[in-house]
C-alpha cells in the first residue's frame, strides 16, 4: 500500500523525496524532522509524532499550507519542541477527524409509511433554502440534494426506495441496477471540533492556526452551522465508517466538484463498488455542494494519519478509553481522557 507514492512508516530520507520540495527551507525543515526521527526509532510515540510533521510537509494540499507548516517547524528550538508540536497535531488535527460510529438499521415503523414519507419530502423541499439546525435536518436536505443516493456508489437510500422511488421515476430499472442501502449523513468537519479546550501550549495554538490555513473556518462552522450543506453529504453506511475512520477520502481534480476516490478498502466487499472518480451534483444551483477546502482538509488528515501511524495510535487510545473504568490519577491515562472528552462532544445518534 502506498499513498501518493509514499510507503507508510518512518519518514523517507530527504534524498528520496527531494523532488517534492519547492524551496530550500522546505527541505531543511524536513531534514530537521527526519534527523530527529533517526534518533528515536525505538520510541514509537516519538516516531509517530515526528512522522506527522514530516508527512504534513510532503502531502500538504498546496504550497501556501506547506510554507505555514515549515514555518511552524522552524520555530521549534529543539527536539522536545518538535515532539510536542507533533503531539499537538495528533490531538488537535487528526484526533477530531478520527471518528467512531455505531451501526444502525433502517426505521421500518409505521411512521415510515409512504404517506408520511412523502409528506416529509414536501417539507424538505419547502425548507431546502433554510440552514439545517440539526443532523436530521442536514441528512434530509443532503439526501434531497444528492438525489436520494450515496454520492459514491449511487445506490439509492433505503427509505426512499421503499416509499418514494416510483413517485420520481417512471420505472424501476435504475433502482434494480443499483440496489437500495442504508445511508448516513456524513459531516466533513466534525461538530465537536469547536469544543472549548484550555489550550495553553503555544504549538497547539499554531496548529489551530494551520487549521484555518487548511480552510477550516471555525466561525463558518460554529454552532448549528456545522450542519450546513457545504459540510455534509450522503454515503452508504459502510463507506461512512471508512470516511470517518480516515480510510476513505476525496482528491480534487481540475474539474470543479469532481474527485478521485481514494480508499484503503481493498479487501472489503464494498471495494468493488467504489468508483475511481465521483462528482458532487445538484439540480438546483442555489443549493450548496460540499466545500472543496473542507474535503482537502479531511484528505490531508487521512493521508498523514495513515502514513505516520497516527491513525493506529488514535485507534488504540479509543479502545483503551472503552476498557478503562478509572483514569489514572497520575495523568498516565491523559491521552485516553482527551479522547473521551472529544467523544463526549460528538453528535449523539446517527442520521
Amino acid at each position: 500500500m502506498d499513498i501518493e507514492g509514499l510507503t507508510p512508516g518512518p519518514l523517507p530520507s530527504p534524498q528520496d523525496v527531494h523532488t517534492r520540495f519547492r524551496a530550500a527551507d522546505h527541505e531543511s525543515a524536513y531534514a530537521h524532522v527526519y534527523n530527529a526521527q533517526l534518533g528515536v526509532l525505538t520510541d514509537e510515540a516519538r516516531v509517530i509524532q515526528l512522522g506527522v510533521l514530516g508527512y504534513l510537509i510532503l502531502v500538504a494540499p498546496d504550497e501556501f499550507v506547506r510554507a505555514e507548516i515549515v514555518l511552524t517547524i522552524i520555530s521549534c528550538k529543539n527536539y522536545q519542541a518538535l515532539f510536542e508540536l507533533g503531539k499537538a497535531f495528533i490531538d488537535f488535527f487528526i484526533r477530531p477527524f478520527k471518528r467512531y460510529n455505531e451501526c444502525s438499521i433502517p426505521d421500518l415503523s409505521s411512521d415510515s409509511s409512504r404517506a408520511s414519507f412523502n409528506t416529509r419530502q414536501e417539507e424538505i423541499k419547502a425548507q431546502i433554502y433554510q440552514a439545517p439546525q440539526s443532523l436530521q435536518q442536514a441528512k434530509d436536505q443532503a439526501l434531497y440534494r444528492d438525489g436520494y443516493r450515496c454520492v459514491v456508489t449511487k445506490a439509492f437510500d433505503f427509505d426512499y426506495s421503499v416509499h418514494a422511488y416510483d413517485k420520481h421515476y417512471a420505472d424501476n430499472t435504475e433502482l434494480m441496477k443499483s440496489c437500495a442501502i442504508v445511508t448516513h449523513c456524513v459531516q466533513i468537519a466534525p461538530a465537536y471540533t469547536h469544543v472549548e479546550f484550555s489550550i495553553n501550549d503555544y504549538s497547539a495554538r499554531l496548529v489551530l492556526a494551520v487549521f484555518a490555513r487548511f480552510g477550516y473556518n471555525v466561525d463558518k462552522l460554529d454552532g448549528a452551522k456545522v450542519y450546513s450543506l457545504y459540510n455534509v453529504f450522503t454515503l452508504a453506511i459502510a463507506l461512512r465508517d471508512y470516511f470517518d475512520a480516515l480510510l476513505l477520502w476525496f482528491e480534487a481534480t481540475e474539474t470543479p466538484n469532481r474527485y478521485q476516490v481514494k480508499h484503503l478498502a481493498e479487501y472489503d466487499y464494498m471495494a468493488s463498488r467504489i468508483p475511481a472518480f465521483m462528482t458532487f451534483t445538484t439540480s438546483d444551483p442555489l443549493i450548496p455542494l460540499p466545500d472543496p477546502k473542507l474535503l482537502a482538509l479531511h484528505a490531508t488528515c487521512a493521508k498523514v494519519a495513515n502514513l505516520s501511524g497516527a491513525g493506529r495510535y488514535v485507534d488504540r487510545v479509543q479502545k483503551d478509553s472503552q476498557r478503562l473504568q478509572v483514569l489514572a490519577e497520575d495523568g498516565g491515562s491523559s491521552d485516553v481522557l482527551l479522547h473521551a472528552l472529544y467523544r463526549s462532544h460528538s453528535v449523539n445518534g446517527a442520521a
